[in-house]
């Protein structure tokens, strides 16, 4: 009797501790921390400069999207709220990716242009508009409007003065008409020195367009546009140089780093001592607004005494100096030294014109590149990169497709190179090439291993190594690359970058494509 009860009493002590302990293991399960998964993960496409950001300090920055499991916080949200009032654009950020959740939650991949931070935030419930941690930010602004009664009194407007130091509102009228140089040369990577493709840390890895700007010391500038960068509230502009030799330095540089030019203007022309010397262009038949001026070393001459066979301070007499010294205008050549009236008649105070015609500008080309994806490296592409050599063009479409020579010397890679087909020519004429093979489907992008949504127009390169010819790649002109890997502006015989994306492909190779007698690929340079 004793031995049952206290078998019983062992059992039901068993029970109770095997129930007890299922209730843990329910109880471990039940609290068990439910991960979110990832339903879709794909790089940002469309206009880069779109896609900067600016935290908002809501949300932390993560290694992966916050409610995956194994996240690991990269920066809390006190510290990107520092980035959100930084007043240094080295803390603007670039978003490239964007994922979701299965549980309708947006993540962005992002990085701040310095490199400090890269990792994913939280973006709201929209994969179509930036949200929670994360909204769209305007690098650059446009500077405040000036009208020329109140820059009048800011040394950098002043009549008198050359500075451009301190102004952070618009250029005047006057100050937009002015010429420049670079107020001190050399490599300081300032803002100052050296010119940049964007203003400085204002688009991700967009960098300098020279990094010493002592060759450039004589050079002068004009003003082409201008912007202020948001944090700082400095002001920047566009320069490009006033004779196209000196055209590798255009590009973007603080106002505060120009000086104005102090050519001594022709209105001291002096009708005692000097002769001026006007150019005629032979096209229009109108004198031009740039002149040169001789002027004698001796004393004592009055306007209306003859020149005869004095000499200035070079020792060169009137008639040698024209003969030997004399250069046409920028732009201009002389169609012969023979002056109108004669050299021979001249006086002081006199005028005499020289005919001039505009020089044959060179035209522009191109030089074909690939690039590794939205922000990868560019590379420069030979003849052999193509199925079927260089794309052809003929001179039809090639004068369509190319910028057309211009009285400044100057054109705009967007007018020419953008995407819209009927303001934009190149990408027309480049399609219509015999060499291009049109709505090629299953397009590959190797850097993201995504596949293109639509057929496009393109062109078939060489087999990818180590595909024992089973893939190929395939080219497609990409004018958002191209833009973004060229200064808009120009000058005429410039060589303009053409970019294309690549992809891979199955497809068979196709046959190869008749020739067009007509076509040739001198638009591009060799």
């Amino acid at each position: 009797m004793k031995n049952n009860l206290k078998k019983s009493l062992f059992v039901g002590i068993a029970a109770l501790g095997f129930v007890a302990v299922a209730g843990t293991a329910n109880a471990t399960q039940a609290s068990a921390k439910p991960y979110a998964k990832a339903t879709s993960n794909k790089a940002l496409s469309g206009d880069a400069t779109t896609r900067n950001v600016n935290f908002t300090g809501n949300a932390a920055l993560y290694t992966k999207a916050g409610t995956l499991k194994g996240a690991k916080v990269v920066a809390g949200k006190t510290t990107l709220g520092t980035f959100a009032d930084s007043q240094s654009s080295q803390h603007n950020v670039r978003a490239y990716r964007v994922a979701t959740t299965n549980r309708g939650s947006v993540y962005y991949k992002v990085v701040s242009f310095e490199g400090q931070y890269r990792g994913w935030i939280y973006g709201g419930k929209s994969a179509t508009a930036f949200g929670g941690g994360v909204e769209s930010y305007s690098t650059t602004t446009a500077p405040a409007a000036t009208t020329d009664t109140t820059s009048s009194a800011s040394s950098a407007s002043s009549a008198t003065s050359t500075s451009t130091n301190g102004q952070t509102s618009g250029l005047t009228a006057d100050q937009k008409a002015a010429t420049y140089k670079i107020a001190t040369v050399g490599t300081s990577n300032d803002g100052t020195q050296v010119t940049y493709t964007f203003p400085a840390w204002t688009q991700y890895r967009k960098g300098r367009v020279i990094t010493d700007s002592t060759p450039y010391k004589d050079a002068t500038f004009k003003v082409t546009d201008q912007t202020t960068r948001t944090r700082e509230g400095d002001l920047w502009v566009k320069i490009e140089a006033t004779d196209s030799k000196n055209s590798k330095a255009n590009g973007w540089i603080k106002y505060s780093g120009l000086t104005k030019t102090t050519d001594t203007p022709s209105t001291d022309f002096d009708a005692n001592k000097s002769v001026k010397i006007s150019f005629r262009d032979t096209t229009t038949g109108k004198t031009l607004d740039k002149s040169a001026t001789w002027t004698t070393a001796s004393s004592n001459t009055k306007q209306g005494d003859s020149v005869a066979s004095l000499v200035n301070n070079g020792g060169y007499n009137l008639a040698d100096y024209i003969k030997t010294q004399l250069s046409a205008p920028t732009g201009y050549t002389l169609n012969s030294r023979t002056t109108t009236p004669d050299v021979t008649t001249a006086k002081f105070g006199d005028t005499l014109t020289i005919d001039v015609t505009p020089a044959a500008k060179a035209a522009a080309k191109v030089s074909f590149y690939y690039q590794e994806g939205d922000k990868g490296a560019i590379h420069q592409m030979s003849e052999s990169d193509f199925a079927f050599g260089y794309p052809a063009l003929t001179a039809d479409n090639q004068t369509k497709a190319l910028p057309k020579t211009t009285p400044d010397g100057s054109f705009k890679v967007s007018d020419y190179f953008g995407s819209d087909k009927d303001k934009n020519a190149f990408v027309t004429q480049l399609d219509a090439s015999k060499t291009a093979t049109k709505d090629v489907k299953n397009l590959v992008d190797p850097s993201t291993k995504g596949t293109a949504f639509f057929a496009k127009t393109g062109f078939y390169g060489q087999n990818v190594d180590g595909s024992n010819g089973a893939q190929r790649y395939f080219y497609v002109y990409q004018p958002d690359w191209t833009k973004a890997n060229n200064s808009d502006n120009q000058s005429d015989g410039s060589t303009v970058k053409v970019v294309l994306q690549r992809f891979t492909t199955t497809n068979q190779l196709p046959a190869t494509p008749d020739k067009d007698s007509n076509a040739n690929t001198d638009y591009i340079a060799k």
